[in-house]
């Protein structure tokens, strides 16, 4: 318990210092060729909806890489998403996944931080990402994303219809 707390600890640190840190220069001149998705997979997410969106986007299925955080990852295959859980961390903060570790160094183009409730383990990965544009929903810390959508994570037509309508507008896409 007592290491559990210590290791939440540690990635608020971590994640302040990454909101620090972050360079913010590369977002002038984005075009969206490769994607990335955060997802909570202890909510139901629809990740067939997440391909569809990609595609909307001009976002082809091999650029495009999905990771789900779940505290129990026991017997979850899917193809189209990698997961981790808190034992992915340590307790420093650290990454133990090579999958984790591939995914925040990818410079992939646009980030979208696919959840609503605020999580460390989501909110350390979403901030150490060396994506140009992250986006992501107004109830998770708005330092994190770079545009902030304010629609409920349960009406994902409206967060595309969004999203796609401010990523034109700021010539991503």
């Amino acid at each position: 318990m007592i290491l559990k707390g210590l290791k939440r600890n540690a990635l608020k640190k971590n994640i302040e210092k990454h909101l620090h840190d972050r360079d913010k220069s590369q977002k002038s001149n984005v075009k969206l060729k490769t994607l990335a998705v955060l997802i909570d997979a202890s909510q139901s997410v629809n990740v067939l909806s997440l391909l569809k969106l990609a595609n909307e986007l001009g976002v082809t299925s091999d650029h495009l890489k999905v990771m789900g955080f779940k505290e129990d990852i026991k017997g979850v295959e899917d193809a189209n998403t990698a997961y981790y859980n808190t034992k992915s961390l340590g307790v420093s903060g650290g990454m133990k996944s090579n999958a984790l570790e591939n995914f925040v160094k990818t410079k992939f183009d646009v980030l979208i931080n696919f959840y609503s409730e605020e999580k460390p383990e989501l909110d350390y990965v979403a901030s150490a990402s060396q994506a140009k544009f992250k986006v992501g929903f107004a109830e998770i810390d708005n330092r994190i994303n770079d545009l902030v959508i304010g629609s409920s994570i349960d009406n994902s037509d409206l967060f595309i219809s969004e999203l796609k309508k401010y990523l034109k507008i700021l010539k991503i896409i």
